[in-house]
């Protein structure tokens, strides 16, 4: 039997250490391929200099891919409190055992 998992509306499934993550190692291998190409007693050779600069894209890529979900999540987890603090949406029995 498969356990059904209940995610909270306001779990962000750590897309934001993914965006931190991914986003710090792009740049990393972005710098590292900048130095790997002005200074030429750097040399690793064509095909790792190109490796290097596909990955840094990749990694800049789904860092902000992962900031745009992070950003989602957080909308999501405010319109989940609105919705759970709004008064109007109330039925007439809530409002009675509130008021009690």
């Amino acid at each position: 039997m498969v356990k059904q998992r209940h995610i909270s509306a306001h779990n962000d499934l750590k897309t934001g250490f993914f965006c931190k993550f991914f986003v710090v190692l792009g740049v990393l291998l972005l710098v590292i391929y900048l130095v790997q190409l002005v200074v030429p007693a750097v040399s690793l050779g064509d095909t790792v200099s190109g490796a290097l600069l596909a990955f840094a894209i990749l990694c800049i890529g789904l860092g902000l891919i992962s900031y745009f979900f992070s950003c989602q999540f957080a909308k999501l987890s405010q319109i989940a409190d609105d919705v759970e603090h709004d008064e109007s949406l109330l039925d007439e029995e809530d409002e009675k055992e509130l008021k009690e």
